[in-house]
Formats: structure tokens, C-alpha cells, sequence
């Protein structure tokens, strides 16, 4: 059940009403309208819309898998996605603060934060006690300490603030400030959250989903304030683990299915749809920044697709043979048509992609051929003829926090406390590798540059990855046509719009 989606459209239906013979609601007091925890989730609602943005092409979400191993975007045949070399800047880490990939990335984080203080402001208002209030209030906290994790991850020192009310412009903080109110912010809320993921919270925060927040944060803590905290990390983890609300999907591909919201692994899903999430701001639409124009209608796809991102070689050539996710991820190889059949580039020539690409074809006076680079397939495409184009977004929802993530820190967790045979012993570290056709690991492989591409491998193209880089000292190395560089480059630079806005941020 979609029900975040439900909500979005309940609040816009409440604020549209117009009959004058009838009270005009959208004059109604914050004291009248406030009266149950319904009333409180409908009002939230737009701050979790704010996560929607996700899966558009121009968010956090595609700089992070850019800025990796993970994908670039070469001139595609018609010599398209220069766009002035910001493509080509984020894939070589020399990103300018006026690249616009960069300006809609931090804009994710400081919009979502700026919902979440416009909610917590009103709430805060609402004298009335009811039952289930705190719990809601407590969830946006721990959504706005998600947007807050976003922002330091990427730019380090960032503005705070945690009300529309402060006055004057927000001062930037450094990132070890931020860090302990993000904890403080969860670990103060956290007992406050439903437990069971039911169908009435897909979509929401829930205790799981704040113990995943924080495992993030406790990982990281080495590199972002200088502090080890992997004990903590541990501790995190085995709570998701021990309260047996989730478990691996049997089947990877379940997790990235059309209709994926019953799939028992996710803990916090972002809910897209065809209908309810069909603006070019709010919709799902990697099929349109991957795919070729000609596969789209043998795929099912009533659209022009725009031939953008591909897989690096370099990635592509990690997998173990007999690793599964590995086209369960990627588009290569013969193609086939939603049915199953064999396509052709035309008669006799089958249509085959290679995954292979030299590193010449990156660079403004070179492109890539049509059939050069991996495409991405991780999420099903619809083949039901419902995606029409980048104003519609596919019906996959968006798990941002997965189990086999929490299951990939808790051994992660051991390890770098030199316990690598508990962590040899989970069995749902074996699970993972076990519907990916791999063989169990044994201690003795659990070394950190096996746990770094297990994680690169199961999480790929999630966003996790540039995080995952930093802490195994993976991101300032060398890799398919991108130098070596350094330290400096973990941060990326506050947009020129931001610091416009803002002059405290310089």
C-alpha cells in the first residue's frame, strides 16, 4: 500500500475545496483541524514528498552514481549530454559550484530539511494532546536528521537550522556540530517510533529505519569527525536484526520489482506511481536517462528514451563469473523484447550491447557508439505501455534503506572490531550471497576490500556507494577514466546559487 501517495492527494483535495456554500476549509485553525494523529500524518505528507525527488534525473541520487565507479555519461550516438562538460566534471571530481547537477543534489537536502522545519513549526503550535501526536512529530525529526546525514555526507560544513522562525539567514556549522544533533536528534525520538513496518507506516519512518540512519552514521563517523565507532554501528544493526520485522527478499529482483511494496526487505521506500507521481520533479524516470529510444517499444515503453547513463567497464568487470546481480543490475549482452524474444538490429544482425568501452570515448569531441555501454536494468521496466515519457514516472518504488544493507553493516561492523568469524556466521550475510549464486565466505575472506565489493555489488546504483568509497579508502584512487586526486576532493563545493542566497556559507 502506497499510503504516503494517498496522503499527498488527501491534502491536495483538502486544499482545494471551493464550494462557498460550505466552511472554506482552507481557513480552518490549526486548533480545529488538529484534532487526531490522521490529521497530523496528512500534514507531514509534504515533507515526504520532498524525498520524491529522488528518483529525477538531476538529484542526489544520480550525482552520487556518477561521481563513482558506478556510471558516467559519455557523448551518447547523437552527440548529446555535454551540457557545457557537466557530466564529464562530476565523473573526474572537478565539479564547479555552478554545475547544475551539483545545485539540484544540495538542493535535495536543504528542501527537505526546510519542509520537515515547516512542518515541526506548525505541529509545535498545536496545544491539543491526542493519541499518536508525539510519535509523528518524532518521525519527521528523524527524517529531517536523514536530509541533515545527506548534507554532511556530501559538503561537510552546512547551514542549520531547525525552524522557519530563526531570524536572519542560517549559519553554517561544521560537520562534527551536526553529527552530534543528528544523533541526538534520533537517539532522543527513536523509542517514540512504531515498531512493526505495517502497511498504514510503507513509506514512513519507523524504529528500523532510525537504527539504519544511525548505523550510517556511527560507519561514517571515522571519516566524517574522527572518531571510531563501530561498537555503536554493531548495536544498531542487531537491533534491526534481533526485532525480526524484515527479511531478505527471496529473489533479488524483488526488491526493484514494478509492484515492490510488499517486498519484506525494505525498511524505508519511496513511493512512486504512473499517476500519483507524474512531473518531471517528482517522478521515477531512470528509464528515460539510460535507455536507447529503440529498445523502449520493444520493452513495452511508449516513449523516446534519452541514451545517457551507462556502466563503467571497470565495474562491469567486478562481478564473479557466477555473480547473478550482475544481470539483475546491468542491460548488456543480446537484448530481447518484453516477451522474451530476440531482438535485431535488423534482419540477421542481432541487437547486442557491449559492456566494453574505451576510455576515448569520454570527452567533448568523442562519443560512444550505440551499442557501447552497459545500460542500467536494475529496476523492471514497465512493459504495460503506462510509461509515456519524463512527465511519467514508473510504478518501482525507491527502497533508499534495505535489510541487506543492515545486514552488510553488521558484518562490516564485526570486522573492523577484528571479529570476522561472527561475522562469518550470520546467516543472512550467507543468504545474500547465496541468491546471488556465490559461495559462502568464510572469515578468512572477509577481509575489507571483499566487504567493500560485496556492498559495491548488492547496493549498486542505490546511492550508497560514494559514502561506501570514502570509508574504504576506495574514492580518491584512479579508476576508468578518472585521475587520481585528493583529500580535498571528499567535499564537494556549496553551489554558487546557495552562497548567492546566503553569504554566510562562503
Amino acid at each position: 500500500m502506497k499510503k504516503i501517495l494517498s496522503l499527498v492527494i488527501a491534502i491536495a483535495a483538502f486544499s482545494a475545496c471551493t464550494n462557498l456554500d460550505e466552511k472554506i476549509y482552507s481557513n480552518i485553525s490549526k486548533e480545529d483541524f488538529f484534532t487526531s494523529q490522521e490529521q497530523f500524518i496528512k500534514y507531514a505528507a509534504r515533507a515526504y514528498s520532498s524525498l520524491q525527488v529522488w528518483g529525477t534525473e538531476k538529484s542526489l541520487w544520480t550525482l552520487n552514481i556518477q561521481i563513482t565507479n558506478e556510471v558516467c555519461v559519455p557523448l551518447n550516438p547523437n552527440g548529446k549530454w555535454w551540457d557545457d562538460g557537466r557530466y564529464y566534471d562530476v565523473h573526474v571530481h572537478s565539479i564547479s559550484n555552478n554545475n547544475r547537477l551539483l545545485e539540484m543534489a544540495y538542493n535535495y537536502c536543504v528542501d527537505g530539511i526546510t519542509a520537515c522545519n515547516d512542518v515541526l513549526d506548525v505541529f509545535q503550535e498545536v496545544d491539543r494532546d491526542f493519541e499518536g501526536k508525539e510519535s509523528v512529530i518524532a518521525e519527521i525529526k528523524v527524517l529531517r536528521a536523514y536530509y541533515y546525514m545527506c548534507a554532511i555526507d556530501g559538503w561537510g560544513s552546512v547551514p542549520f537550522s531547525i525552524s522557519k522562525k530563526e531570524k536572519g539567514l542560517p549559519d553554517k556549522k561544521d560537520r562534527a556540530f551536526v553529527f552530534d544533533f543528528i544523533v541526538k536528534e534520533i537517539t532522543e525520538n527513536i523509542d517514540k517510533l512504531q515498531v512493526e513496518p505495517t502497511p498504514a507506516y510503507y513509506g514512513r519512518i519507523t524504529r528500523g529505519a532510525a537504527d539504519a540512519i544511525l548505523a550510517k552514521m556511527y560507519l561514517n563517523a571515522e571519516k566524517w569527525i574522527g572518531k571510531e565507532m563501530w561498537k555503536e554501528a554493531e548495536d544498531v544493526c542487531k537491533d534491526v536484526i534481533d526485532s525480526k520485522q524484515y527479511q531478505l527478499a527471496t529473489n533479488y529482483k524483488d526488491n526493484f520489482a514494478v509492484y515492490n511494496e510488499n517486498c519484506p526487505e525494505q525498511i524505508f521506500a519511496i513511493p512512486y506511481s504512473t499517476v500519483y507521481t507524474t512531473d518531471d520533479h517528482h517522478a521515477f524516470v531512470i528509464f528515460m536517462s539510460t535507455l536507447p529510444a529503440d529498445l523502449c517499444r520493444p520493452f513495452g515503453i511508449n516513449a523516446d528514451a534519452w541514451d545517457g547513463l551507462v556502466g563503467e567497464p571497470d565495474f562491469l568487470a567486478s562481478y564473479d563469473a557466477a555473480d547473478t546481480r550482475k544481470k539483475d543490475t546491468w542491460l548488456y549482452g543480446q537484448m530481447y523484447d518484453k516477451d522474451g524474444n530476440p531482438l535485431e538490429l535488423e534482419a540477421g544482425v542481432p541487437y547486442v550491447i557491449d559492456p566494453n568501452m574505451p576510455e576515448s570515448v569520454f570527452g567533448k569531441e568523442s562519443r560512444r557508439t550505440a551499442l557501447q555501454g552497459a545500460r542500467i536494468g536494475k529496476w523492471t521496466y514497465q512493459s504495460d505501455g503506462r510509461l509515456t515519457g519524463d512527465d511519467t514516472g514508473m510504478e518501482n518504488d525507491f527502497f533508499l534503506l534495505r535489510y541487506a544493507d543492515v545486514v552488510l553493516m553488521y558484518a562490516e561492523a564485526l570486522v573492523r572490531q577484528n571479529r570476522a568469524g561472527e561475522a562469518a556466521a550470520i546467516p543472512e550475510l550467507q543468504q545474500i550471497r547465496s541468491r546471488a549464486g556465490l559461495g559462502p565466505m568464510t572469515a578468512a575472506d572477509l577481509t575489507l576490500d571483499n566487504l567493500y565489493w560485496e556492498r559495491a555489488h548488492e547496493l549498486a546504483l542505490e546511492g550508497w556507494q560514494r559514502q561506501d568509497m570514502i570509508r574504504f579508502d576506495k574514492y580518491l584512487e584512479p579508476w576508468w577514466n578518472k585521475p587520481q586526486k585528493q583529500e580535498k576532493d571528499y567535499i564537494l563545493p556549496i553551489p554558487k546559487s546557495a552562497i548567492a542566497a546566503n553569504p554566510k556559507l562562503k
